[in-house]
């Protein structure tokens, strides 16, 4: 398989697992193989290993990764949290700053804002509320900031939401250096075509087209670059002038032969050029997802440290909730514990994502079983998901108080089925003009469209314990709040 398909993977690898022995580990098949090579002795197994990878290019992250995708499915390997890629020098590891709304009247009372890069569940829940309800509704997407300034005059007004959040994961991943060769080749590119947009994913190649790229920070203009060129020996015919020719060069005129021939361009860093062609990686299309994820929680799991180099280590894996006592001894297995309670875990994507710090909280500060009231929670996530009661029960949490306990929202799914949630109606405005579309009363039309109405509406919710959330307006039948219902959906006595 070509390594572009393996996204950067090798087709194999050598580890030394937890009893001493070298495993081989083939991409995209379940399990381990034990190596021909292996030896009786620990040490010279390691050793083998080493060699091994090293003779094939293969970092141990590589290994780490290998390892999580042999023993958790391979499709685990790309679903954890962005943050845990963010390494460049990017605020918060945030890129794009968008604006998702819907065609018409509602959609300017509904639109909301995203930060990209998002990881699944971050995405889904922005388009609830900017009830998106589903694949039918068409979306807008506007691009209000972006950490490269340079960028989205040069993006399409059309682009996908998955595909450039797929180039904002990429472009929050990369260095400075890569940075900065990525806008030299936007800049080459805009040149060639009169700064026309540039498809997203030949934009997502850029991120993949480093290999060939040369950078000269110190060259800002034809004189500057020709003097660079000659200085370092880049003009094989300057070789071996005196410095009397020398000092009568004309850098500016090298510098501009180079520069045309080469195809490079300056940009606010300095001189860029790429002398390969543009990747291929990554098709048109690959970023947008079929469905949904096959998780309610998905957490990550690494082995406690306790300060012995010769027992702790670096691996990491992937666990999706709701997942039963095997599921989670493979976790365990796969960073080389002996059992949970070595492992420390924490919450990377949740299908409700107000309560992703929570659970992590909830595992960091319990002691014995830490996943047992997770694993609750995401069994019932993904019944009011099946119910498509999600965006109520979204809703119900964000009226609730802002210290509600993991227990306490457990146990607030349960209300559920006793509140509805009016998605098309996105004020108190709107809200008035239903409820008085229900009578029949003299020129009911006229106090409709009575824009006074906004008042008459906040006052007629109050009054029905409705309140305005950013996935609609909550309400339950009998007229009780979020905060007034006890754990068995009885109003609280005062």
């Amino acid at each position: 398989m070509d390594e572009k398909l393996r996204n950067g993977l090798p087709q194999r690898c050598m580890f030394v697992n937890g009893d001493g022995e070298i495993r081989i580990i083939e991409y995209g098949n379940k399990g381990f193989i034990r190596s021909d090579l292996n030896t009786e002795n620990r040490k010279a197994n390691h050793i083998i290993v080493k060699d091994y990878n090293e003779k094939h290019g293969i970092t141990s992250e590589q290994v780490k990764m290998m390892h999580t995708g042999a023993l958790l499915g391979w499709d685990t390997l790309y679903a954890s949290h962005p943050s845990q890629r963010l390494e460049s020098s990017m605020k918060n590891g945030h890129i794009f700053e968008v604006e998702i709304s819907r065609p018409g009247s509602l959609g300017a009372e509904t639109a909301t804002t995203l930060a990209l890069p998002a990881i699944p569940y971050e995405i889904l829940d922005a388009l609830d509320k900017a009830r998106i309800t589903d694949d039918r509704v068409i979306y807008s997407m506007e691009i209000l900031s972006c950490e490269l300034d340079y960028l989205p005059q040069f993006i399409s007004p059309s682009v996908n939401l998955y595909e450039l959040n797929h180039l904002a994961g990429r472009l929050s991943s990369l260095s400075q250096w890569e940075l900065d060769c990525f806008e030299g080749m936007v800049m080459m590119d805009t040149l060639q075509t009169q700064y026309a947009p540039i498809d997203i994913d030949r934009l997502i190649n850029m991120t993949h087209s480093m290999e060939h790229c040369q950078i000269a920070y110190e060259a800002h203009n034809d004189q500057s670059l020709g003097k660079f060129y000659a200085d370092n020996d880049f003009v094989p015919k300057l070789e071996n002038l005196s410095d009397e020719v020398y000092a009568c060069l004309d850098f500016g005129k090298i510098g501009k032969e180079m520069r045309e021939g080469e195809g490079g361009v300056f940009t606010p860093h300095g001189y860029v050029v790429q002398n390969g062609e543009i990747a291929k990686t990554y098709q048109n299309g690959e970023a947008i997802p079929l469905e949904k994820p096959d998780y309610t929680v998905l957490l990550r799991i690494t082995k406690g440290h306790f300060n012995d180099p010769e027992y702790d280590n670096d691996l990491v894996a992937l666990l999706k909730l709701p997942a039963n006592d095997k599921d989670i001894y493979r976790a365990v297995e796969a960073v080389e514990a002996a059992s949970p309670e070595e492992c420390a875990f924490s919450a990377t994507d949740c299908i409700v994502p107000y309560l992703t710090e929570k659970i992590s909280d909830e595992l960091y500060a319990s002691e014995g079983d830490r996943y047992g009231a997770v694993n609750e929670l995401a069994q019932k996530l993904r019944g009011i998901a099946e119910e498509n009661s999600l965006p109520t029960y979204k809703a119900m949490l964000e009226t609730a108080p802002q210290d509600l306990s993991l227990e306490e929202a457990i146990d607030l799914a349960e209300q559920v089925p006793n509140f509805r949630l009016l998605r098309e109606i996105p004020s108190p405005l709107e809200y008035a003009q239903a409820e008085l579309l229900k009578h029949d009363i003299p020129l009911k039309d006229e106090l409709i469209n009575n824009r006074n109405l906004y008042n008459y509406g906040q006052k007629l919710m109050e009054s029905q314990g409705a309140v305005n959330t950013d996935y609609g307006i909550l309400l339950s039948e009998d007229g009780m709040t979020v905060d007034e219902v006890d754990e068995n959906g009885v109003k609280k006595t005062k």
